[in-house]
């Protein structure tokens, strides 16, 4: 019966994989993918769903004020005109001799401050634009100096990054928890990235690569803009989420509210008063309704652990790992996270699964938060995970342009960084 349930497991796995490329919404997905995971487990059709079901209302009970905190907080600084601010500033600061470092830095701040993703690629895209048309560098490294400041924030330690979250919740520790660890992966990210891609805006030049326009684009980008806020103001509500959460303990979730609150407060003439209000707080809700999608693949893994293939998987993640819970926590936050195409989804259903067994195999729970954390920023970034579509679609670059850089960034340097938070562990270092 093992066999067969793991062979279950196996094909709902591929459907999931190819679904995803095929552009199929991960609540289908997981829906067949449970059926299928139920059939061949032998714990029937209706009771393995119900199962599932459970598993999605659990995640979404747990997710779901993440999201919101996040959407919540991103909304009201893009609307109160800071993530322009912040961008102008830093762009006017670097000039045209760095602009692939600038732009990349752009992204990295505004991550730090809880820019949601697409926020930041539709703000700094025109700016990139602009200036990578004066230094005719091509268009095709944009979306890597996005994304790939992306994943040297989301290492750090005491940030409110979903991952971070759910793994030193999980774990019971300090959102600080593993600070050398986090740290030095952070800056070994930024550090690796960020020479890669300004080499790699070098070696266009050389090459005779230019910027292209695209019909109808215009980047005449005014950096002196008049009426933007001061890029200064963002430390009041990113300094309250930042102190809300490692300094009073208050869960991440609440962090985030209290950062919202204090930039609607601040802004509130700015942002137009109660009607404009309500419209950044209708968007926030709106956009967090995402958690749902993530939370129904999430709940797959609950039906995968009732089932007898569980205790194959298990074995065998075992194996593949010579028992070190490091190594075990890489291979199946990065397995996941790579047929999921989610990082969250990756983090969310090893914890669900497999936390109380990375504790028993000896694993430091901080450790393994840093570990964790680093593992779900691999092969998540496979070229169908949604992030990496959307950022090459909203930059008008082709998989077959961008996604070099994107790989270099977000699956190769990230897997030589969770490689290091693995060696940190096995010898002590937090």
């Amino acid at each position: 019966m093992e066999i067969i349930s793991i062979i279950g497991i196996l094909i709902a796995l591929a459907i999931v994989v190819m679904g995803s490329l095929k552009g199929l919404n991960l609540i289908i997905l997981s829906s067949v993918a449970a059926f299928v995971v139920a059939a061949t487990g032998g714990v029937g059709l209706i009771n393995g769903y119900t199962t599932y079901l459970g598993g999605v209302a659990s995640s979404i009970t747990s997710m779901f004020p993440i999201f919101l905190g996040g959407q919540l907080l991103g909304c009201f600084l893009e609307a109160t005109g800071l993530t322009e601010s912040i961008a102008n500033a830093i762009i006017k600061k670097f000039g045209t001799k760095m602009i692939v470092i600038a732009v990349f830095l752009v992204s990295w701040i505004l991550v730090f401050c809880g820019i949601n993703v697409f926020v930041i690629i539709f703000t700094v895209y025109p700016l990139a634009c602009a200036f990578f048309k004066v230094g005719d560098i091509p268009r095709s490294l944009i979306p890597a100096c996005v994304l790939g400041a992306c994943v040297s924030e989301q290492v750090l330690p005491g940030v409110t990054t979903t991952a971070n979250l759910l793994s030193t919740e999980a774990f019971g520790v300090p959102a600080a928890a593993g600070p050398v660890t986090g740290v030095c992966l952070s800056v070994f990210l930024l550090v690796a990235n960020g020479f890669y891609l300004y080499r790699q805006g070098e070696i266009a030049r050389k090459k005779g690569e230019h910027f292209t326009p695209l019909p109808g684009e215009n980047f005449e980008v005014d950096l002196n803009k008049k009426g933007l806020p001061h890029p200064l103001l963002i430390l009041p509500p990113i300094a309250s989420v930042l102190i809300a959460l490692n300094v009073f303990k208050i869960p991440g979730y609440a962090s985030l509210y209290i950062g919202a609150l204090v930039s609607m407060v601040m802004f509130w003439k700015r942002l137009g008063g109660a009607k404009a209000v309500i419209a950044v707080l209708n968007k926030a809700a709106k956009s967090s309704q995402s958690v749902i999608a993530t939370c129904a693949i999430i709940g797959f893994s609950s039906i995968v652990t009732a089932v007898p293939g569980y205790n194959l998987l298990l074995s065998g993640l075992e194996k593949a790992s010579g028992g070190n819970p490091y190594i075990f926590a890489f291979v199946a936050v990065a397995a996941i996270a790579a047929v999921t195409g989610s990082a969250t989804g990756g983090v969310k259903f090893v914890l669900n699964s497999f936390s109380q067994k990375l504790l028993d195999m000896g694993g430091n729970p901080a450790s393994l938060c840093r570990v964790i954390c680093a593992s779900s920023l691999t092969f998540d970034s496979l070229p169908h995970n949604s992030a990496v579509v959307l950022t090459l679609e909203a930059c008008n670059v082709s998989h077959k342009e961008g996604y070099k850089h994107l790989f270099v960034t977000t699956v190769l340097n990230t897997t030589i960084a969770t490689v290091i938070a693995i060696l940190f562990s096995m010898v002590g270092i937090h």
